[in-house]
């Protein structure tokens, strides 16, 4: 892959990176705007932007996974069971956020008996978004493993 193509994706992760951080406080403030103007769910506000706070990190673990994946292929390594260990913690982090944004609107839905229509839509949004990067993660995974395999085979070939 081109060295230019690897320049801009780092500056556009670094960039994703960067808003990240402004959207884990951006989840603490509205949290607590909510609790101050609705106090029937003051009590969710630290619970709530934790749970918050640690989607956004999965996401940026995931970034920070890509960023060694582009490592790898700008050296000429992503040919290796490394790479998949980086696209397994990918699938991992993709679960886990979607696993959290689900439990959260369902507790806000079920548990607390709140939330206006945009809560189940939020849940399946989460579902099957979530579902689908990550299963695709997992085709992906596939497909370099067998690169793998189908490149192993090539050098004993050769």
């Amino acid at each position: 892959m081109r060295s230019a193509v690897i320049l801009w994706l780092r500056f556009l992760l670094v960039g994703i990176l960067a808003g990240s951080l402004l959207g884990q406080v951006l989840v603490v403030l509205i949290a607590q705007a909510n609790g101050r103007e609705m106090p029937e769910v003051e009590h969710l506000v630290v619970p709530y932007a934790i749970a918050g706070i640690a989607a956004i990190v999965c996401f940026q673990v995931a970034v920070g996974c890509i960023w060694a994946l582009l490592a790898m292929v700008e050296s000429g390594r992503i040919y290796s069971t490394r790479a998949l260990r980086w696209v397994e913690a990918i699938i991992w982090c993709g679960g886990t956020a979607a696993g959290i944004v689900v439990a959260t609107a369902g507790h806000l839905l079920f548990l607390e008996r709140l939330g206006g229509p945009g809560v189940p839509l939020g849940i399946m949004v989460a579902l099957v978004t979530g579902s689908a990067f990550v299963l695709l993660m997992v085709v992906m995974r596939g497909l370099l493993a067998t690169a793998i395999a189908d490149r192993a085979e090539l050098a004993e070939v050769i």
